[in-house]
């Protein structure tokens, strides 16, 4: 039996041929529907990480807004131009408003879209095949490029190997002095085959999301025949509000203004950040921040003030160029160098209640991927460990604490018992130093309430911190 006869036999189906379905739109037309510049584009929702997600509402005035922000800046002044010859490679999934304002861009410019097909181990063939002047990756991308780069490097012949560290030195000299080029006797002699590792046709390489560390941006923006653009924002503000310029050379900055942004620095008193002072919550203004969050009237209200300013958590300073630097945020939550928030109170919170410890400080910057921890030993706890139970009596206890077997094992037994309590991989500690030295308020590591005294702890154990970082490659 033949589809249309089933289909008659439902009586809650009607059947007609496609000629009959055309004939009945021609007799019923209706006039199409056509956006405004204030109608929803897309409702894109922020990461999650520091909570539920939000739906950003972002009307086409707000994305087209972001688009001409990123263009302008890439074009007005400079011999850079994008057309249809031009090819963007998108590594980052529509789910993020950057890769809206990307791949609108491409599309403006009459362009090539190649779409990343989901396997990391093939990354770098799929960005040859496909040749693209574009490419968005993340700093954490950057840095294993870096990585990978060196290792190749260090399985080379010495004369290699010094004459690959002679032309970073003399590229990175340039860039001191503000000079940018491509075509030097080391980018046409060493730097070749890294320029033709992401295809060879490279105009521009983006990142955001994350700081970039000054060693790793310094070696991209010479060592792959572009320059490195990076912005800074968050998805309500489409996500580009700050921009360096194509041919900078400073560190430490996210750039000015993009064209359609103003901003502003609002105090935080309780960061002793304070506008007078160039310093306080970055708040941007202008036709491309969000219409408002999904569903969601109240908290709309208290991120977008009564100006119109968008409030973003960030704690910003202004430089004497007039770059816009991000020195924190408002509330202790921070960002890793993948552009992911953690909230070292949550993680803490969790940790805490190992059996194998008494207190946890948890802490990261945003030059690194993960997390490191101070921990306070349950003593009668960790003298049960196996590994600890091999050494007992041979050495003093805080020569045990310091064995790398014994380090492994403690980390181990936590993180085991902080996934099966519910955090994620990126919330795990990767190194810790133990001290069988409490916290309290005598030595003025927490506060009345017991609480950590979080900006006492790190310069506490700052030397450490610095050590257990170091050690990471190690373990």
């Amino acid at each position: 039996m033949d589809d249309s006869k089933c289909l008659q036999k439902n009586e809650d189906v009607e059947v007609m041929s496609l000629e009959e379905f055309k004939d009945l739109g021609r007799k019923n037309r209706r006039n199409p529907i056509g956006p405004n510049p204030e109608t929803i584009y897309v409702i894109c929702h922020t990461s999650g990480t520091t909570g539920r997600p939000k739906g950003v509402e972002m009307s086409h005035r707000g994305l087209l807004a972001g688009v001409a922000g990123i263009h302008t800046s890439w074009t007005n002044g400079y011999e850079w131009k994008f057309g249809k010859e031009d090819t963007y490679f998108s590594f980052l999934s529509l789910a993020h408003i950057y890769e809206h304002l990307m791949q609108t861009l491409t599309i403006y410019f009459g362009g090539r879209i190649g779409i990343y097909d989901g396997n990391i181990s093939t990354l770098i063939q799929q960005i040859q095949n496909v040749r693209p002047s574009i490419v968005s990756l993340v700093p954490r991308l950057l840095n294993k490029l870096y990585e990978a780069v060196h290792d190749g490097i260090a399985k080379r012949g010495i004369v290699a190997r010094n004459l690959f560290e002679f032309a970073k030195k003399t590229k990175a000299r340039e860039l001191e002095k503000g000079i940018l080029q491509y075509d030097t006797f080391f980018d046409k002699v060493v730097f070749s085959k890294l320029k033709e590792m992401l295809g060879g046709q490279l105009k521009v390489l983006t990142t955001g999301g994350a700081p970039v560390t000054k060693e790793v941006k310094t070696f991209t923006r010479y060592a792959y025949g572009c320059p490195l653009v990076e912005g800074y924002g968050q998805t309500e503000c489409s996500a580009a509000g700050t921009l360096t310029l194509p041919w900078d050379t400073t560190y430490g900055n996210v750039g000015g203004p993009a064209p359609w942004a103003q901003i502003k620095l609002v105090d935080v008193p309780e960061k002793n950040c304070l506008a007078k002072n160039d310093e306080g919550e970055v708040c941007f203004r202008g036709s491309a921040l969000m219409n408002g969050y999904f569903n969601d009237d109240d908290l709309t209200r208290k991120t977008i003030d009564s100006e119109g300013w968008l409030h973003t958590g960030d704690i910003g300073r202004w430089l004497p160029s007039g770059a816009l630097q991000i020195i924190d945020r408002k509330n202790e939550m921070f960002k890793l160098c993948q552009g992911d928030f953690v909230s070292p109170i949550q993680i803490e919170s969790i940790y805490a209640n190992s059996p194998l410890i008494t207190q946890i400080y948890v802490t990261g910057n945003t030059e690194r991927s993960f997390l490191v921890g101070i921990v306070v030993l349950d003593l009668p706890k960790f003298k049960e460990m196996p590994e600890v139970k091999a050494f007992e009596g041979k050495e003093e206890i805080e020569k045990i604490m310091e064995r790398k077997e014994v380090k492994e094992a403690v980390i181990a037994d936590l993180n085991k018992y902080a996934k099966a309590n519910g955090l994620q991989l990126i919330e795990l500690i990767r190194n810790v130093h133990m001290t069988l030295q409490e916290f309290s308020e005598e030595n003025g590591l927490v506060t009345t309430t017991l609480k950590n005294r979080r900006k006492v702890l790190e310069e506490f154990f700052k030397p450490q911190i610095r050590k257990m970082y170091e050690e990471i490659n190690d373990l």
